[in-house]
């Protein structure tokens, strides 16, 4: 049942609205494109326009209400970007410590390829009711949202800004998402612990990755409550 779990998880990651919407104000600057809500967006980072397939890189964000974005260098006379964009589709992993690097490491040696990371951890507290329950079970999960961090340039107030803070609104995008389908129960309590960076402390002071990359991101914890599908909740 706990890749029953991880299947659940995999399908509510999937249905993350990954669109920001926005419009370029050319009046104070023609690469500027305004948003009221940027999600994830972090600088260095790629988004997409849908409707002509450009791409291009966000090199400032300005104080959360919007970007400053310059087409990619292979394609720098591109039409100017819409008013959607898409935002990075996270790399969803299950899994161990071990097993989860293993299949990592293996898809890309290119970071931009595979991050932003949503690492469901197992294993997995799994709790199931009976026929006369409306319930189907419950389970309690941890949940790791990381991107890539500079270790050599960043101090911890940068791990924050540039990579904690995104990874914490996509940790609540996940939760609006499990929001929006009847056949979960609401998320009303969750914990959330930060990482400015990824990995394990050990005794003798060396930081050891768990993941074979410099991360940072936070850790969600909750209960994730489905409802039998074929009854009246």
């Amino acid at each position: 049942m706990i890749t029953d779990v991880a299947d659940e998880v995999g399908f509510l990651i999937k249905q993350i609205d990954f669109t920001i919407s926005g419009e370029l104000n050319t009046a104070v600057d023609p690469n500027v494109w305004v948003s009221c809500d940027l999600k994830w967006s972090r600088v260095g980072k790629i988004v997409m326009d849908p409707a002509t397939g450009n791409s291009f890189l966000i090199l400032e964000i300005l104080e959360n209400e919007g970007l400053i974005l310059d087409p990619l260098p292979t394609n720098p006379t591109v039409d100017p970007p819409g008013p959607v964009l898409l935002l990075p589709n996270p790399f969803y992993l299950s899994g161990t410590k071990i097993a989860a690097n293993n299949e990592w490491s293996k898809v890309s040696n290119s970071l931009m390829a595979k991050t932003p990371i949503v690492w469901l951890l197992e294993l997995i507290r799994f709790k199931s009711y009976g026929r006369e329950s409306t319930i189907d079970f419950e389970s309690d999960l941890r949940i790791f949202f990381l991107d890539e961090t500079n270790v050599t340039q960043y101090y911890t107030s940068d791990h924050r800004s540039n990579v904690v803070s995104p990874m914490t609104q996509l940790a609540s995008e996940f939760i609006e998402t499990i929001g929006s389908f009847r056949q979960y129960q609401r998320v009303d309590q969750f914990e959330i612990i930060t990482f400015s960076r990824f990995g394990v402390e050990q005794d003798q002071g060396v930081f050891k990755n768990i993941l074979d990359a410099n991360l940072s991101g936070v850790e969600l914890r909750l209960t994730l409550t489905k409802y039998k599908q074929n009854c009246k909740c």
